[in-house]
């Protein structure tokens, strides 16, 4: 009789554990479809922010791509955008260590890793080769 109910029991935590699994695992991959499905849609269309920079608590500027070859300066505060110029496309690059890049694309800035050792001035290598 104990051991009918004792494997019975097991029966239902395992089952309570699988289908805690598949929940997870669902709201996983919803979400992923989710954010790939706004960052599509996004990327799709004729404005595009190039650049940011915050200057204050709820307020930045940015550099904003509109059609081919317009791009604007902002101001976003926290209720209201106010132009400020237009910049001519030659006036905007990125500057890395390696020189600069396309605008409006994103530099490769290697590893966490590697960045944390230039900032912090860690170079110490923690790898025996």
């Amino acid at each position: 009789m104990f051991l009918a109910s004792g494997l019975e029991s097991l029966g239902q935590l395992l089952v309570a554990i699988l289908m805690f699994v598949v929940v997870v695992a669902l709201c996983y991959f919803t979400t992923h479809f989710i954010a790939d499905y706004q960052k599509k849609k996004l990327s799709v269309g004729n404005f595009a922010v190039v650049d940011t920079m915050k200057i204050a608590n709820n307020k930045f500027l940015a550099i904003v791509k509109a059609g081919k070859d317009n791009y604007y300066l902002i101001g976003v505060g926290k209720d209201e955008i106010t132009f400020i110029d237009k910049i001519d496309k030659d006036d905007i690059t990125f500057k890395t260590d390696s020189g600069s890049v396309i605008p409006g694309k994103n530099p490769d800035f290697g590893s966490f890793k590697e960045l944390f050792k230039k900032y912090t001035g860690r170079g110490k290598d923690t790898t025996d080769d």
